[in-house]
């Protein structure tokens, strides 16, 4: 059965440096693994998410490999009151914390799904937890930073399914035109 650990990537936009957290373990190109059999999906709530899982592990993975998901979610700037958003400078560090929290056990569940089917697969995964707002540029510089080599992205499977949709609506009009 796989491993699991998380990782937590924070950007520095002052410095451009990004601050890495470890949770149990270390991304391959920084503790020397760096296996070129390794896979980088970009995974969020969209089911094409699953879909760029299941095909990287069908099409990529190999017995040596080892998966890593990234899911970008937002920095947080509010916190929601009974008053309704508070800037989160404004409300009292057990409430931001409060708050932290409970983002960070939806992203654990929203992620399980995915880590699941990773071990499932008996491949060894983890995850890299980046907070930004600028999703593209964040998996861009990690792209960088981490010297990645194979990633995929939900998004090409997205543009496929609507590709595939419209595709069908005018196989549809066509056919409807005929009658």
């Amino acid at each position: 059965m796989g491993s699991t650990s998380v990782w937590e990537i924070e950007e520095e936009f002052s410095n451009g440096v990004i601050g890495m957290s470890s949770h149990g373990g270390t991304p391959s190109t920084i503790n020397g693994r760096g296996g070129s059999e390794d896979v980088y999906v970009a995974v969020g709530k969209r089911s094409s998410s699953m879909d760029a899982l299941s095909w990287a592990l069908k099409h990529l993975v190999k017995p040596s490999s080892f998966v890593y998901l990234i899911h970008v979610f937002p920095e947080v700037h509010h916190v929601p009151t009974p008053l309704g958003l508070v800037p989160k400078s404004h409300v009292s560090p057990q409430q931001l914390e409060t708050y932290m929290g409970q983002q960070r056990v939806k992203r654990r569940e929203m992620l399980q799904k995915f880590l699941s089917l990773c071990q499932s697969s008996g491949v060894q995964v983890d995850t890299i937890l980046i907070e930004s707002d600028l999703i593209s540029k964040a998996v861009i510089d990690l792209i960088a930073v981490l010297h990645i080599k194979r990633i995929i992205d939900c998004l090409i499977f997205s543009v496929q399914k609507i590709e595939r949709k419209q595709q069908s609506r005018a196989n549809t009009q066509k056919c409807s035109s005929l009658l």
